[in-house]
């Protein structure tokens, strides 16, 4: 299973960029979390390819993978963002089968907490603007 190879190619939150700890914590009391999923930051580029996506909730595991090679700062934590919306969703047990699709009411919802986590946290970090992409 390709699972296995995105994990010898993730990285620790403690090996990466002190930005994710901070937006995490920030993310976090934005959206009332208490308590955080495993987040899995992916360096192997076919993780995109394979899955469609940057990024994706778990419900099984309540894990977060997150894309981040080649990939502007803002992205990939505009990614998290999302990605922890849904964490919110399922611990609240909104989700259902069809959450995932385009238009749904949850990912309408992951979409737009998103953008206002992003919007937020732009503003309090301007100098990520100019930053290059994490590779």
């Amino acid at each position: 299973m390709r699972a296995k190879e995105f994990l010898t190619e993730s990285i620790s939150l403690d090996e990466a960029n002190p930005i994710f700890k901070q937006f995490i914590k920030y993310t976090a009391k934005e959206l009332e979390l208490d308590n955080l999923p495993k987040i899995n930051l992916i360096k192997d580029r076919n993780y995109s390819v394979e899955h469609h996506s940057f990024g994706g909730y778990s419900p099984s595991d309540k894990s977060i993978n997150i894309m981040i090679s080649n990939r502007h700062i803002q992205d990939v934590l505009r990614t998290l963002a999302h990605e922890l919306v849904h964490y919110r969703q399922d611990i609240n047990n909104q989700l259902n089968p069809d959450s995932g699709n385009d238009g749904s009411p949850e990912e309408n919802e992951a979409n737009s907490l998103a953008a206002v986590v992003m919007r937020k946290w732009g503003k309090m970090h301007p100098e990520l603007f100019g930053k290059e992409s994490l590779e």
